[in-house]
């Protein structure tokens, strides 16, 4: 009688577990494909922000080596104290899929990330945040010895 008792819970268990990833994946988040699409640096950088004003900024800092052995693994660091970042993006100019990443932060968190990128070959490494109805802007030139990206 228990192993009965035993086997419809793992059954009915089982049933509701599978029942809500079903559902998880329906409520996930939508992957913004013509962002992270293959393309020329200028026409998706112009696609995405238009005619908007870019500000260079000291208040973005953006940590990261100036030479990377491995473009495949490139170590970044993103902060800044200002309030009410909302989003950063990280541009590689010359990678097949230029915008390597793309954040969006609560209006309470403090602006701090790191991540790992790859890179095709040197180029800048272009970090926006928008900040309120403002775009900032930190950049920095890395020389890549070994390229991580491939053409596709």
């Amino acid at each position: 009688m228990h192993r009965r008792i035993f086997i419809r819970r793992l059954l009915s268990t089982s049933i509701a577990a599978i029942s809500g990833l079903l559902h998880a994946k329906q409520a996930a988040a939508t992957w913004p494909a013509d962002h992270f699409g293959n393309g020329e640096f200028s026409l998706q950088f112009q696609q995405l922000f238009a005619n908007q004003t870019i500000i260079d900024s000291d208040e973005l800092l953006l940590s990261i080596p100036d030479s990377a052995e491995n473009g495949a693994v490139v170590p970044i660091t993103i902060s800044s104290d200002l309030d009410d970042i909302r989003k950063i993006y990280i541009w590689v100019e010359k990678n097949p899929t230029p915008l390597a990443a793309e954040f969006e932060l609560n209006r309470s968190a403090i602006c701090y990330l790191t991540a790992r990128i790859k890179m095709a070959e040197s180029c800048h490494v272009i970090v926006l945040a928008q900040q309120g109805q403002r775009l900032l802007r930190a950049q920095s030139w890395v020389n890549v010895m070994v390229g991580g990206c491939g053409a596709g």
